[in-house]
């Protein structure tokens, strides 16, 4: 039977020693802590639990602590607000006068010349003959409208109105073959044609 060797820096054990056991001579393990004997091994004892509890609690409190300081609105003062400078401002108004224009002087009234003063026409005598002749010849004298410068009246004492001038006779006209100024009225005196003059 073969006896294996022993490794180096191993003493040398006597028959039927181990080498597990030979090694535990040589380098001891470090001494374990002592451990409650009813408890398993692994578990903690009463401080180590009180002071895990502690620092749970603490970091618990630091947590919420942090957490309602970013939520909350900060309680720092406010910065005073300093007031706004005064600014001046300064308005000038432009008043802009207009001078009236220059009123011309009235220029004075020429004096009333042969033009201006009325003008006066002939009545021609037109006894006899019908109402609408004596208005033409009344334009050729030089009334402008002949119709206007006459007044007719019926004679034969029916006060009939003078209408449609050539059915009626004229018996009296005033004036006649007299000079006048056209702005006169010439009063004329008819009867129907066929009746006899008064």
């Amino acid at each position: 039977m073969t006896v294996p060797t022993p490794a180096p820096g191993y003493p040398q054990q006597p028959d039927g020693a181990s080498a597990p056991a030979a090694a535990e001579a040589a380098y001891p393990l470090p001494p374990q802590p002592e451990t409650d004997p009813g408890k398993a091994g692994g578990q903690l004892n009463a401080e180590q639990k009180t002071l895990l509890g502690c620092g749970g609690m603490v970091a618990l409190f630091l947590i919420v602590a942090m957490v309602a300081a970013a939520v909350s609105p900060s309680e720092a003062k406010p910065a005073e607000s300093k007031p706004a400078p005064t600014v001046t401002v300064t308005a000038t108004a432009t008043v802009t006068a207009t001078a009236a224009p220059p009123v011309a002087a009235k220029a004075p009234e020429p004096a009333p010349t042969q033009e201006s003063a009325p003008q006066t026409a002939l009545v021609p005598d037109m006894t006899g003959k019908s109402g609408d002749l004596l208005i033409d010849a009344l334009k050729t004298a030089g009334f402008s409208d002949g119709y206007k410068a006459t007044s007719f009246h019926d004679l034969s004492g029916k006060g009939r109105t003078v209408l449609l001038l050539s059915n009626w006779q004229i018996c009296d006209q005033d004036p006649k073959n007299k000079t006048i100024a056209v702005t006169d009225k010439i009063s004329v005196g008819v009867v129907k044609f066929g009746e006899s003059c008064p």
